[in-house]
């Protein structure tokens, strides 16, 4: 399970990363100019440093997250439901976001956005490694999980960077 969660917040990081790099070349004065040679030589270091984030991510977040909502599922409707999830991970951001919106000032709609995607973000990595835990489901060991969101993972990885790639190159950046 720590290797699906793990792996599966990976894949997120790295298309976030690549969704930071694109925001950050529209901007209309970067506060840095990039350097292609720059981001090759440090995207090892980033790697690690995400990796060792994601475990933690998993433990701390993930791993809470399964055990509250299977709890959850079991005390009020009297089996696990795969819902729980997302709604407790809702439930776990809202207030934040809406703090940060406020404090922020990015806007009601800028702070939905937000709220939407580390929702979403978060609700992921526990809904695939549940399918670790479903008793009544064929057994699948942790590598062949871990083989499975690898694949589909650099599917979603080449997917965004492919779409970064097209938009920079229509918005005249690329």
């Amino acid at each position: 399970m720590l290797t699906a969660s793990t792996s599966m917040l990976f894949v997120e990081a790295v298309i976030g990363t690549i969704a930071l790099f694109v925001w950050g070349l529209t901007q209309a004065s970067p506060d840095h100019p990039y350097n292609a040679m720059g981001l090759i030589v440090l995207a090892p270091f980033v790697a690690a440093a995400e990796a060792v984030l994601c475990a933690l991510l998993t433990v701390g977040v993930v791993m809470p997250l399964l055990v509250v909502g299977g709890w959850l599922g079991r005390r009020l409707s009297g089996r696990e439901a795969w819902w729980w999830i997302p709604a407790l991970a809702a439930t776990a951001t809202a207030l934040p976001f809406l703090a940060a919106a406020v404090l922020g000032e990015t806007g009601l709609l800028g702070g939905l956005g937000g709220w939407l995607a580390v929702t979403a973000a978060l609700a992921a990595p526990p809904l695939v490694a549940r399918r670790l835990l479903l008793p009544d489901r064929p057994q699948l060991s942790g590598g062949a999980m871990f083989g499975w969101v690898a694949l589909y993972g650099t599917l979603a990885v080449v997917t965004a960077g492919t779409l970064a790639s097209i938009g920079l190159y229509a918005a005249g950046i690329g």
